[in-house]
């Protein structure tokens, strides 16, 4: 009988990664002590979803016109993060959850405003 010789070698899928399922407990131990000393994510990073929202020019307007101003007014010490229009859109989203207006039998987004606008001032804001 004679030896013969393997085309592809001894493993020719040696150059393929483990997937998760692959991997035994240690090496997840390992993963998660490398992800606590990496560098951490840049913000954006961490969210999930990408969403895209038409806007007329004076939304656009008004959204580069705040973030502007926000970056502008600040002091060394509150320089933590960039604020980008995405950081106000995200914003304004977090802070919309936390007010409570009538839902029922709105018409269209001119209805839905003027409701948001009737909460909002009528709600005084708590100081900090």
């Amino acid at each position: 009988m004679t030896n013969k010789k393997k085309v592809l070698g001894v493993d020719p899928l040696s150059w393929i990664k483990q997937t998760k399922e692959d991997l035994n407990d240690d090496d997840f131990l390992e993963k998660k002590e490398y992800k606590k000393t990496a560098t951490p994510l840049p913000k954006y990073e961490t969210y999930e979803v990408k969403l895209t929202l038409r806007l007329n020019d004076d939304h656009l307007d008004y959204l580069t016109k705040l973030e502007r101003e926000i970056m502008k007014n600040r002091s060394p010490k509150n320089k933590k993060e960039r604020i980008t229009k995405n950081s106000i859109l995200r914003a304004m989203i977090e802070s919309f959850k936390e007010v409570d207006f009538k839902k029922d039998e709105i018409s269209d987004e001119l209805e839905l405003k003027k409701r948001l606008i009737k909460q909002i001032k009528n709600d005084p804001i708590k100081p900090f």
